[in-house]
């Protein structure tokens, strides 16, 4: 089953706000560490302008946007993980998305206060009963033209008071237990959300983007919300 989110129309508008440097300038750099094989570098490239870099060397301070895709928060480099919650707070950008080594699951309470979810177990990659997914901000331009898939394994978390929340699932069937097993629960699932850290912001989702290879608009979606993080960036090279 598939849900259309909004029209094509606005897809347009949120590539116009892409980072593009100007002539003379270095390209902005996109750092994606893990299992980030669902950005398309050209097609980033072509949209944004932005270079797209998987050198876990790369200081932070040379980074514009951080994707961190299903990687251990243990496995990233220590300036990384030391450094993660300043870079936000100065103005960076972070996405991250979700998977077996993610949230909680990846051991992301170390930085719990920047995440737009609250992390309610250590093992929090489970199974949901599949639903469409609902918009809750229709008009985010980070949704603009997508059709999404129903959503089944998802990060099972809180939405953290002071975010918002993007896109959602309905919950159903029987609670899901603490060790990680079966079913969803009667709640809703946060599967998209967004939070501002000092002066940076924040973009998670609770799913792993690499399950939705098949996904028409899977692409898009990527370019819409490097586009918005980018924007918004105040880091990385002539920011």
């Amino acid at each position: 089953m598939r849900m259309p989110i909004v029209s094509l129309a606005g897809a347009v508008l949120i590539l116009g706000w892409a980072a593009v440097a100007p002539a003379g300038q270095a390209s902005p750099v996109i750092l994606a560490l893990g299992s980030a094989s669902f950005v398309d570098a050209a097609s980033v490239r072509q949209a944004t302008g932005a270079e797209v870099s998987q050198n876990p060397g790369l200081p932070l301070k040379d980074v514009a946007v951080l994707v961190l895709a299903n990687i251990p928060f243990g496995s990233l480099p220590q300036p990384i993980r030391d450094g993660l919650a300043d870079y936000v707070a100065s103005g960076g950008a972070l996405l991250i998305t979700g998977g077996a080594q993610s949230f909680g699951s990846g051991g992301y309470q170390a930085v719990a206060p920047i995440l737009p979810f609250q992390l309610r177990s250590e093992k929090d990659w489970r199974f949901i009963s599949f639903r469409p997914p609902v918009p809750l901000q229709p008009g985010h331009p980070i949704l603009a033209g997508v059709t999404f898939l129903t959503v089944g394994t998802v990060n099972d978390m809180n939405p953290r008071p002071g975010a918002t929340e993007i896109l959602q699932s309905p919950g159903g069937g029987r609670a899901a237990t603490q060790d990680g097993g079966g079913g969803g629960g009667s709640f809703l699932y946060p599967l998209i959300a967004e939070l501002a850290v000092g002066a940076g912001r924040v973009i998670g989702i609770a799913f792993d983007l690499n399950e939705f290879a098949g996904m028409r608009d899977r692409d898009l979606f990527v370019r819409n919300v490097l586009a918005y993080l980018l924007a918004g960036s105040r880091t990385g090279v002539g920011r």
